[in-house]
């Protein structure tokens, strides 16, 4: 299992389709992708009402369970600490933290149409997962190709 942690704006998305066809063999899985159809079954935002989060997280962890052996990646913008491998059954893993710096997080979360309250809230947690100590891939100023070749250099290294 390998987690990639990164806040809005660093890429991950972007990276996403381009990391399936890098890693044949792999599930490659944001975070996100369940969320539209949680949010039509439950007529509400997943972001936007805090008591979806424990359930959402259930979710998409018993989807990554289900797959057993294979080898999964999965973006997301949980923490080690919040993703606790003993008390929430997730399958231990290894970790990266894709990164950019803070003006261009800026620039492309204002570019995709971002509100001021959610470009600070992006910087805050970019802040706060520097702080953790994690392998990291920066993708400022670089091509997705080359950042995608980083990524999963790193994921079949980490397998061996």
């Amino acid at each position: 299992m390998r987690y990639v942690l990164g806040a809005p704006g660093v890429g991950k998305t972007t990276a996403l389709p381009l990391l399936r066809e890098r890693l044949p063999g792999w599930v490659v899985l944001d975070w996100d992708w369940l969320m539209p159809a949680v949010e039509r079954l439950s007529g509400r935002s997943v972001s936007q009402h805090q008591e979806l989060w424990a359930p959402y997280t259930e979710l998409v962890r018993s989807v990554v369970v289900s797959l057993g052996s294979v080898p999964v990646l999965l973006t997301t913008v949980c923490t080690p600490a919040e993703l606790d491998h003993a008390a929430a059954r997730w399958p231990e893993g290894q970790w990266l933290l894709l990164d950019c710096d803070d003006e261009e997080r800026g620039r492309r979360l204002r570019d995709r149409g971002e509100a001021t309250g959610g470009v600070a809230q992006a910087l805050k947690d970019a802040a706060e997962y520097r702080s953790l100590g994690l392998a990291r891939v920066d993708t400022s100023g670089r091509p997705v190709a080359d950042v995608v070749e980083a990524i999963a250099q790193w994921a079949t290294a980490s397998t061996s």
